[in-house]
C-alpha cells in the first residue's frame, strides 16, 4: 500500500541472446527501458519498423471501416479477452492483406458512389425549379435571332419588371418555370440586341440570372435521368455495405492481428535504445525492486550469460512512480489516479484516503433505498458480465460505495425520498409525542438518528460535515509531519507540521470551551495556548528567510493560513447539500407520482413511469455529483496538506494492446 520503491538497473548479455531475452523483457512488463540519445537505426531494421506501422496502419483502417457492421459483443459476453499465447497463436497464422485490400478497394468505390450521389443532389437541387420549362437545356442561351435567358426574381418586383421588360419590344416575352413563397423562377426570351438592357433591368430589379449546364433534354427529362443515376448509385453502396458486413466477421481477427503487430513494433522501438558491441548489448532502465528478482530468474531461465547491475540515477533524472494497493484499498486507486501519481518520494495518499472518501460518498446521497440498487447492479455487473481485472476498479468502489450508502440512508431516514407516513410498516414505529391533550403518534424510521429535513436535523448535519472535515484537515497535516520523520526532517516535521496541529487544535479547543460546549472553565487555559501557538507560530513560520525583519513578517503572514483552514472546512459543508439534495428530489419524485396517480384509467400508470424515472436520474445525478465532489474534497482540501503531485508515470515495456484485453491462463 505504497509508492513501490524502484531501482535503476542495468542489464548486460551476450547478442546472441538479444532477441530472445527482448521476448522474455516484454512477457514480464517490469522494466521501463531507458532512451538513449542521437541513436541511428540500421536499415534493416528501419525497413522491418516501417513495414510494421503501415500494417498496423491498414489494420486500423480496415477495423474502423467495418466497426459499425460488426455484431457486437453481448453485455454479458464481455470485451475481447485473450491470453498471450492466444493472441500469438491467432496473429501468426492469419493472413489479414487480402482482407485490408478489399476493405481498401471498397471503401473507395463506396467513396466514389457517395460522390456521385452528392453530384447527383446537387444537379436535382439546380434542376428542380425549372422542371416546368418546356425548352430543351442545350437551347438554352443563344439561338439565331433570340435569346432565353433564366432568372429568379422576388414576387413584389415582378409586376413592376414586367412593365419595363415588355416596354421593350413587342417581341420579348416571360414565363414562370417554379416558385417558392416569395419567389419566381421565370425565363426570358428577347431579342439579341436587346440583351444589354435587359441585363440592366435585371440588375435594377434585383434578379439573379441563371445559367444551367447545356443538356440534349428538358430539365424534367434530365431530372428523370438523375433520379435513375441516383437510384443506381445508392443500390451500389448498398451493396458495397453488404460486402462490409460479410467482412465484419473479420473485426475480432484483424484486432488480434493489430495488438500483436503493436507488440512486434514496440519491441524494435524497445531494442533501439539497447547500447551494443560486437558481442554484447545492455539494455539501462526503471524496475520496481520487488519486481527484480522476478525478472533476473525469468531471464536466468534461458541463459547464464548475463549481469544485472544497479546503478545511481542521474543528478535531475526523473524516477517513474509505480502505486500498488492491494484488498480494500485497491478500487480506490481509480480515485489517485483521477488526480494523477504522488512524487517518488511522497507518500501514496490511496490508503489515507479511502475512509473519507467511501463516508463522503454516502453522505452525499444518504438514501438507503439508492444504495442497495447500487450495490445489486455493481455486484451483478462483477458476477454476471465478463469485465477484465484492471477495469473492475471503479465497479466495486461503487459497490463498497453502496453498502456505506445504505448504512448512512439507515441512520438519516432515507429510503427513496418516502416520508415515514409513505414508507411500509416494516421500516417504520410508532412514536407518542406531547402531553394531554397535546398527545398525538406519529411515525418516524427505525434506527434513524437524524432527521435532514426537519427541525435541527440540516444543523447536525452541517455540523457532522464539519467535524468531518477538521478531522480529515488535521489527519492531512498529521501525514505531512510523520513523512518528513521518515525522511529525517526533523525540524520541519515539529515546526510546521507539529506546530500547525498544536496551534490549530487550542483554537479548536479555545472556540468550544467559549462556546460552552467542552470544558468551558478551562477557557483561560485554552486562551493561553492560542496565544502562544500565535507567538510560536510567527517566531518560526519565516525562519529560512536571511533577514531578521524579513523572517517576522513572513512569520506574521503565515498566520493567513488560518484563512485558508477554515476555508478547507467550510468546503465540507457540500456534504450536507448533496446529501439533503439527493432526498429533496427523491420526495419530489414521489409528489409528483402522487399528482398523476389520480387520473382516471390511466394514473398509476403514469405514476409508476414518474417514479421509475425520477429516480432513476436521480439516483445516476446524486452518485456522479457524489463522487465528483467527494474526490474534490481528496484532491483540494487534503492532498495539499501532504503532497504535491506530479509524479511521472512507470511505463514499462511490454506487450500493450488496443483491442483485446490480456488474460492469465
Amino acid at each position: 500500500m505504497a509508492v513501490l520503491s524502484m531501482q535503476k538497473i542495468k542489464l548486460i548479455a551476450l547478442k546472441k541472446r538479444e532477441k530472445k531475452l527482448l521476448e522474455i523483457m516484454q512477457h514480464q512488463g517490469v522494466m521501463e527501458v531507458s532512451p538513449l540519445e542521437n541513436t541511428e537505426m540500421d536499415n534493416e531494421r528501419r525497413n522491418t519498423l516501417h513495414r510494421l506501422e503501415l500494417d498496423i496502419a491498414n489494420l486500423d483502417f480496415a477495423i474502423k471501416l467495418i466497426s459499425p457492421y460488426e455484431k457486437k459483443r453481448g453485455l454479458l459476453e464481455g470485451p475481447l479477452m485473450m491470453t498471450e499465447e492466444e493472441i500469438e497463436a491467432k496473429a501468426k497464422d492469419y493472413n489479414f492483406s487480402d482482407i485490408v485490400k478489399e476493405c481498401q478497394d471498397t471503401e473507395v468505390k463506396i467513396v466514389e458512389n457517395r460522390n456521385d450521389l452528392s453530384t447527383y443532389e446537387s444537379e436535382e437541387a439546380e434542376l428542380l425549379p425549372w422542371k416546368n420549362l418546356t425548352y430543351k437545356l442545350d437551347q438554352l442561351g443563344e439561338m439565331d435571332d433570340y435569346k432565353v435567358q433564366l432568372g429568379v426574381i422576388n414576387k413584389l418586383e415582378l409586376n413592376s419588371f414586367m412593365d419595363k421588360y415588355e416596354s421593350l419590344s413587342k417581341y420579348v416575352s416571360a414565363g414562370k418555370s417554379g416558385e417558392t413563397e416569395t419567389l419566381l423562377y421565370i425565363a426570358m426570351i428577347f431579342e439579341k440586341e436587346l440583351e444589354s438592357k435587359v441585363k440592366e433591368l435585371s440588375l435594377n430589379h434585383k434578379i439573379t440570372l441563371i445559367e444551367l449546364a447545356l443538356r440534349p433534354g428538358t430539365a424534367a427529362e434530365e431530372l428523370e435521368k438523375i433520379a435513375k443515376q441516383r437510384t443506381e448509385a445508392e443500390k451500389n453502396i448498398e451493396k458495397l455495405e453488404g460486402k462490409l458486413q460479410k467482412l465484419a466477421k473479420e473485426s475480432e481477427s484483424l484486432k488480434i492481428a493489430h495488438d500483436y503487430y503493436i507488440w512486434q513494433r514496440d519491441s524494435i522501438l524497445a531494442q533501439q535504445n539497447f547500447s551494443n558491441t560486437e558481442y554484447s548489448f545492455a539494455a539501462t532502465g526503471w524496475v520496481p525492486l520487488s519486481r527484480l528478482g522476478k525478472l533476473e530468474k525469468a531471464i536466468s531461465k534461458e541463459t547464464k550469460d548475463f549481469e544485472i547491475f544497479r546503478i545511481e540515477k542521474e543528478e535531475g533524472e526523473d524516477v517513474p512512480v509505480i502505486i500498488r494497493n492491494k484488498g480494500l484499498f485497491g478500487p480506490f486507486e481509480s480515485i489517485t489516479r483521477i488526480y494523477g501519481l504522488p512524487l517518488a518520494n511522497e507518500v501514496d495518499p490511496t490508503p489515507f484516503l479511502a475512509a473519507f472518501f467511501i463516508v463522503f460518498f454516502a453522505l452525499c446521497l444518504t438514501d438507503a433505498g439508492y444504495g442497495l440498487i447500487l450495490f445489486a447492479l455493481t455486484f451483478a455487473a462483477l458476477k454476471f458480465i465478463k469485465i477484465p481485472k484492471q477495469s473492475q476498479g471503479l465497479i466495486k468502489l461503487i459497490m463498497v460505495g453502496g453498502i456505506f450508502t445504505f448504512v448512512a440512508g439507515i441512520l438519516f431516514g432515507g429510503w427513496f425520498g418516502m416520508t415515514p407516513e409513505q414508507a411500509p410498516d416494516f421500516l417504520t414505529y410508532a412514536k407518542t409525542i406531547g402531553e394531554g391533550e397535546t398527545l398525538q403518534t406519529i411515525k418516524e424510521f427505525k434506527w434513524q438518528i437524524i432527521n435532514p429535513s426537519k427541525g435541527t436535523g440540516p444543523l447536525t448535519f452541517l455540523v457532522l460535515a464539519g467535524i468531518l472535515g477538521v478531522i480529515q484537515v488535521l489527519f492531512g497535516i498529521t501525514i505531512d509531519g510523520y513523512w518528513k520523520l521518515r525522511h529525517k526532517k526533523y525540524l520541519d516535521a515539529l515546526l510546521d507540521s507539529g506546530l500547525w496541529l498544536y496551534f490549530l487544535g487550542s483554537i479548536i479547543l479555545f472556540a468550544l470551551s467559549k462556546a460552552g460546549v467542552f470544558m468551558p472553565h478551562l477557557a483561560p487555559v485554552f486562551t493561553n495556548m492560542t496565544l502562544v501557538g500565535v507567538g510560536l507560530v510567527i517566531l518560526t513560520q519565516g525562519r529560512k528567510q536571511k533577514n531578521i525583519i524579513l523572517k517576522l513578517m513572513a512569520g506574521v503572514l503565515s498566520l493567513y493560513g488560518l484563512v485558508g483552514y477554515l476555508a478547507d472546512v467550510l468546503s465540507y459543508s457540500r456534504l450536507m447539500a448533496l446529501g439533503l439534495g439527493t432526498g429533496i428530489i427523491g420526495f419530489a419524485m414521489n409528489t409528483m407520482a402522487g399528482l398523476v396517480s389520480g387520473v382516471p384509467y390511466v394514473g398509476i400508470v403514469f405514476a409508476i413511469i414518474v417514479i421509475l424515472i425520477g429516480h432513476t436520474l436521480n439516483i445516476a445525478i446524486s452518485t456522479l455529483g457524489a463522487f465528483i465532489h467527494s474526490s474534490r474534497l481528496q484532491f483540494v482540501e487534503f492532498f495539499g496538506k501532504f503532497m504535491e503531485g506530479g509524479g511521472k508515470e512507470f511505463k514499462p515495456f511490454r506487450k500493450d494492446t488496443k483491442y483485446v484485453y490480456i488474460v492469465e491462463k
